[in-house]
């Protein structure tokens, strides 16, 4: 059968092959359109599998909302390049499978994904037919679908940052129907959008922060400010004796300080003396109430500077985020009441599988 230019067309239109391979898969299967389909789907996919194991750093994060505002999704659609990341056709495939994710209640992770299906194939097969057309990996890394309940009221909002580098969703809950559709609540949601892009909080409040890592941080505090009390007596007995203890505060200082005419060896002597000497004094003189309690107040500002609703409004200061809330309330005659943030950065859930990995073969070693 002769194969036209008109049916090569056609083939390359339907499967982004090109010219060359879209012939010959014509000729493979004697013209039979959807055969050539399957015969270049195929041909991808071989193709595809190979490159699957290739790190993907780049790419786009898409938060949308439906267009009343209930419903919400985010994903994060990775590749290898910034070059295939910056294309229209990559950015047309992530943002189909954003929508993809707004629309379906159950997806809840990148795996749920997995379970559906786009244009009549299923998600791994959609997914692997873009690597065979872009020549790099792709990947989804995180995908969440958020929806109020039934019942109740509020908004979603979202922000993008960066041409999708950091993408952010905020859900907002409001008393009332009436509330929920104020144009105050609107831009309360996107000021509060662009705070957690700008301030990457590490949670809504310290609520919401695990025992576990409120222990960790605690035992943080308190080993600095143990070592701070200790340097801090130090120190004091160094100027004591007319020594600079910016000089003596390391080996490597001391030597090249001396090297520098700065100090002699006699005061590096004396230097060493006294550090041993006081830095064991002070670390058996140290009340650990006290110093539990200034651990604790340190932790306490930590999460105030690190936690959305205590954090400064970064464009007034004087007013906390909780205060911003509470304020829209008043303004509004009505509650609202800020539920939950999504902030995603390209990359940083490939980087902290990475992490995780190296983590375990460290400690099977």
């Amino acid at each position: 059968m002769q194969i036209s230019a008109q049916m090569v067309k056609e083939l390359r239109e339907k499967t982004n092959a090109g010219m060359l391979k879209c012939k010959e898969a014509l000729v493979e299967c004697n013209g039979d359109f959807e055969a050539a389909v399957d015969y270049l789907r195929k041909k991808g996919l071989a193709s595809a599998d190979k490159r699957s194991g290739r790190t993907t750093s780049q790419g786009l994060v898409i938060p949308l909302t439906t267009a009343d505002k209930r419903t919400a999704a985010i994903v994060e659609v990775n590749c290898e390049t910034d070059f295939v990341a910056r294309n229209e056709d990559f950015a047309a495939f992530a943002n189909k499978i954003a929508n993809l994710v707004l629309k379906t209640p159950s997806v809840k992770t990148a795996e749920d994904l997995n379970k559906l299906t786009v244009d009549g194939q299923p998600f791994e097969e959609f997914v692997k037919s873009k690597i065979a057309t872009t020549g790099e990996n792709i990947s989804v890394s995180r995908a969440e679908h958020l929806t109020f309940a039934a019942g109740q009221n509020g908004i979603f909002d979202t922000y993008i940052h960066g041409e999708g580098s950091i993408g952010v969703l905020i859900q907002v809950k409001a008393e009332n129907e009436a509330a929920a559709k104020k144009s105050e609540v609107a831009h309360y949601a996107h000021e509060v959008a662009l705070q957690v892009a700008a301030m990457n909080p590490m949670a809504l409040s310290s609520d919401n922060i695990t025992q576990e890592v409120k222990t960790r941080e605690l035992n943080i505090a308190v080993e600095k400010t143990k070592a701070e009390l200790i340097s801090k007596a130090v120190n004091k007995a160094l100027e004591k004796e007319k020594i600079n203890p910016a000089h003596v505060d390391s080996e490597d200082h001391m030597k090249s300080n001396m090297e520098k005419g700065w100090i002699d060896q006699e005061t590096v002597d004396k230097a060493r003396k006294i550090i041993k000497t006081v830095s064991a004094e002070a670390a058996a003189a140290q009340d650990d109430k006290k110093i539990r309690s200034i651990a604790e107040g340190r932790l306490n500002k930590y999460f105030k500077e690190n936690c959305l609703l205590d954090q400064a409004y970064v464009k007034d200061d004087k007013k906390s985020i909780s205060d911003l809330t509470n304020e829209v309330s008043k303004a509004i005659g009505a509650k609202i009441e800020l539920v939950t943030y999504r902030r995603w950065a390209r990359g940083e859930a490939a980087a902290a599988e990475a992490a995780q990995h190296e983590k375990s073969a460290e400690a099977s070693a």
